[in-house]
């Protein structure tokens, strides 16, 4: 799964991996044998979601060798200084003795990071850096490959971002196409807030103007599905349970009431293991697409998001 053909497409990670909490580090975990042959290290899984006081690892591990513990930090989009200060944090308290960074490209200057940290800390903790990709091959199947760019001795730089790197090629084509849908639902008076990002540079969030916590988002991370949703992450998980259990309970009477389309579908997802809900409205379509089926994309999610703000906006209200 490392290694892939001449004929073979490089794609988003995205296409592979919508989410990283969801999809990229339950994979990872599973795969931990590929993580080590891209290091020449054996590693075996202790546990996902580690705990480190209120926060979480992504995954601990164990070196199979040694029985050093190993923390891995993972992220889908470029490395940035969050996820360098996480690695930091979570390998100090699990008392880890290897710690391991995994993204899609890593700037220079996190690469030099982990670099010059290896230096300072010779002999005792070390610091690895690994680029995930993903492939499509002459089958249309998406292979992941993972290379590594930082080990305790080397940094290879042939694979590291240029100094100064600031933007993805993929961030900019999620800017170019959010950026007439943002300015359009400014326009509808949806939201007088600008837009966050909750997933990265993948989707768009609107908070609700009446609840906290409660977010529409408008998303290109899918794959090959573009996404509309109602995000519920309040700061008590048991009362973004019970807004999306109430919410629940009205299922066939909401679905009804909101045109989505014949080829979109709904998606709900109560996660008990995450600290936030969703539910999606979910169609074909993605960044790649040619200009008219952008159009078609962002009037349909324009159309949507008012719609939603004004079916759940009351709901939640009367459930809380």
């Amino acid at each position: 799964m490392n290694a892939n053909e001449p004929g073979d497409r490089r794609v988003s990670v995205r296409r592979r991996w919508r989410n990283e909490a969801l999809d990229f580090t339950p994979w990872l975990a599973r795969n931990l044998d590929l993580l080590g042959q891209a290091l020449g290290l054996k590693l075996k899984t202790v546990r996902p979601e580690e705990p480190v006081g209120p926060f979480y690892l992504d995954i601990l591990a164990k070196e199979a060798d040694s029985d050093s513990l190993v923390a891995v930090e993972n992220q889908l989009e470029w490395t940035d200084h969050s996820h360098l200060g996480q690695l930091l944090t979570y390998a100090a308290g699990c008392k880890a003795e290897v710690a391991i960074w995994v993204a899609p490209a890593f700037r220079y200057e996190h690469a030099e990071a982990l670099h010059q940290l290896n230096k300072w800390t010779a002999g005792g903790m070390r610091f690895y850096g690994v680029k995930v990709e993903a492939f499509e091959d002459q089958d249309m199947c998406l292979q992941p490959r993972l290379r590594m760019v930082v080990s305790s001795r080397v940094w290879n730089k042939d694979v590291t971002e240029p100094p100064g790197a600031r933007v993805s090629p993929d961030e900019i084509l999620h800017g170019e196409f959010f950026a007439p849908l943002v300015a359009d639902l400014r326009l509808a008076g949806f939201s007088d807030q600008p837009p966050r990002q909750i997933w990265g540079y993948v989707d768009r969030c609107f908070p609700s103007p009446r609840t906290e916590g409660i977010w529409y988002m408008a998303s290109l991370g899918g794959g090959k599905f573009v996404w509309v949703t109602l995000h519920i992450s309040t700061h008590d998980n048991d009362l973004t349970k019970l807004i999306f259990d109430g919410l629940k309970e009205d299922q066939q009477e909401i679905e009804s009431n909101i045109t989505v389309g014949a080829a979109a579908e709904w998606d709900w997802r109560r996660h008990s293991r995450y600290y936030f809900s969703e539910i999606n409205i979910r169609r074909e379509g993605s960044v790649a697409d040619p200009p008219e089926k952008q159009d078609e994309i962002r009037a349909w999610m324009l159309g949507l998001l008012p719609r939603l703000k004004d079916e759940f906006d009351p709901r939640i209200q009367k459930i809380i």
